[in-house]
């Protein structure tokens, strides 16, 4: 038999068998002398690999089993005790650039540039930067309602009011400066609510018709309005102050507190920006909120109401928070409070008719508060909210059956009665929100219908949504709409005593809501010229159109 005994191979790397004879296995007769044993030895030590090598080659074996088998194992095992300690150590390093920067001694503005760039320097160029669309709010959700919304109040500021603004007077001087064709098309990029900004409304009021006496009514009316707010920032039809009428209703503080609101509101006045009202905007805000009942992702924003005033405080609340969320979008409660108040409108819609009444669901259906409901859905759409299309379709199925003339020009309180013209005003201006064009017959022929009427000397809901209608239209048809009306408004306020700033009651459904109604009514009418910008656009003024 032969032994096997392990030679490393110079050169190679690599191990061969060497067979070495046995004695048995000797020629006969053969006589190895010492030499010869002593030769054989020393070439059996010269075929093994040197020690070191031979422990080089054991730990890299080692080597490998650890990096290929142990190390991986560990990280397995330990994956989130080295994550936390990474994490750690990559915040403790940023905090610590962060204090180095703070503390650094730096004398100009573009230090931390430097650190990362090389600047070449070059001549200051003026960028002209555009204002596009009004910005929405984040994607939308329809998460539960929380409890803060009815405690907006607790942290406000009801500290002193700011000066930022001059006196309501000193605004008025650049009303008669006629806006530049670049400052009507950035106003129209700012979106439906571009004109309520302080240079918007500037342009808005004197392209449109507004006048210096036009703006220093309003002034006076808001600041009628401010006295009459109570302490937890509520208005009340009945508190009116000396010298004015009171409502007839004793309750329906969200309706009255929401017309007053969206008086300010449509002057650009905000809970969010510095001004003369926005402790009062606030506050008012805050009430509607406090009075919510929130119940399955719906918002009852009706509060204590009497009579038949349910659904019309419901429309007229969810106006006021809509446009108070389109011209905040980042205040996630307003948008929230907004959507559940659109959810409430729609399950209250009647499945049949498509329309509204009195109270949610109602079998009957009226125009008037039909027109409510679909102005707060309007604000809704205006601010980003999504509004449901069956809600909408339903709606223009409602609207085809309350015309009281086949091409829609004319239409009835109820369906089947005759036409008149305070809700002809209030369904064309539900058309033209529900996508009805410049050319269409109908609107054609009621817009024409209007302008034969007139502004109605007593009837302010009828000029109120007859304004609307026509300004939207535009032209030399709302040029003569306009004149009598803002001059009719102008010289029947009343200017002295302690109601100046207010309107007397005319309007003869006016006597529920008495002076703080009527005020409103007349204070909204007067801001027509930028509250809502013309949804019919001429060609001169909109370049992007042509």
């Amino acid at each position: 038999m032969s032994a096997e005994v392990p030679s490393f191979r110079q050169g190679t790397g690599s191990i061969r068998s060497e067979v070495i004879p046995n004695d048995d296995e000797r020629p006969s007769g053969s006589v190895l002398t010492d030499l010869e044993q002593r030769k054989r030895l020393r070439r059996r030590r010269h075929g093994q690999p040197p020690r070191w090598v031979v422990w080089l080659a054991s730990q890299s074996g080692k080597s490998r089993t650890f990096f290929s088998t142990t190390l991986p194992e560990l990280f397995v095992n330990n994956r989130e005790e080295i994550f936390s300690c990474l994490t750690s150590a990559t915040i403790m390093a940023v905090v610590t650039l962060l204090m180095a920067l703070w503390v650094f001694p730096v004398g100009d503005s573009m230090f931390l540039m430097n650190l990362v760039v090389t600047r070449t320097e070059r001549p200051e160029e003026v960028q002209l930067i555009e204002v596009e669309n009004v910005s929405q709010p984040e994607s939308l959700q329809s998460s539960k309602l929380d409890r803060n919304l009815k405690q907006l109040l607790s942290n406000l500021d009801l500290g002193e009011e700011s000066q930022q603004y001059d006196s309501p007077e000193d605004r008025l001087v650049a009303v008669d400066l006629e806006p530049t064709d670049a400052e009507m098309e950035q106003l129209f990029r700012q979106g439906d609510f571009g004109g309520r900004s302080q240079a918007g409304k500037r342009a808005a009021v004197k392209k449109y018709g507004g006048t210096a006496d036009s703006e220093r009514a309003v002034s006076l009316g808001l600041e009628w309005l401010k006295k009459l707010q109570q302490p937890d920032g509520a208005w009340r039809f009945r508190q009116v102050g000396e010298g004015a009428e009171a409502g007839t209703f004793r309750n329906t503080e969200v309706g009255a507190t929401s017309l007053a609101l969206l008086c300010f509101l449509g002057a650009g006045h905000t809970h969010s920006n510095p001004g003369p009202y926005q402790s009062a905007v606030e506050k008012g805000l805050a009430y509607i909120g406090s009075q919510a009942e929130v119940i399955q992702g719906t918002a009852d924003l009706r509060g204590r109401f009497e009579g038949n005033s349910g659904m019309y405080v419901q429309g007229l609340a969810t106006i006021c928070i809509s446009e108070a969320h389109a011209l905040d979008p980042r205040n996630r409660d307003l948008l929230r409070l907004t959507e559940a108040g659109v959810n409430f409108i729609e399950r209250a819609q009647d499945p049949i008719s498509g329309g509204w009444r009195y109270r949610p669901r109602d079998d009957t259906s009226d125009t008037s508060v039909v027109g409510w409901q679909v102005m707060a859905v309007q604000s809704a759409r205006a601010g980003g909210v999504r509004v449901a299309s069956d809600t909408l379709r339903d709606i223009r199925e409602y609207l085809r059956t309350a015309q009281s003339e086949k091409d829609g020009s004319q239409y009835a309180y109820i369906p089947g009665q005759g036409g008149r013209k305070s809700m002809t005003a209030v369904g064309l201006l539900c058309r033209m929100y529900l996508g009805w064009k410049h050319d269409q017959e109908g609107l054609i022929r009621g817009v024409e219908y209007l302008s034969r009427q007139g502004p109605d000397r007593n009837d302010i809901y009828y000029n109120y949504y007859a304004a609307q209608v026509m300004h939207h239209w535009g032209g030399d048809l709302w040029e003569k709409w306009n004149l009598p009306m803002r001059e009719h408004l102008v010289r029947t306020q009343i200017k002295s005593g302690p109601a100046a700033g207010s309107w007397p009651v005319t309007d003869p459904h006016g006597r529920t809501g008495g002076q703080l109604y009527q005020t409103a009514l007349s204070i909204l009418t007067l801001e027509v010229y930028y509250r809502h910008l013309p949804l019919y656009r001429r060609l001169e003024e909109t370049p992007e159109a042509r």
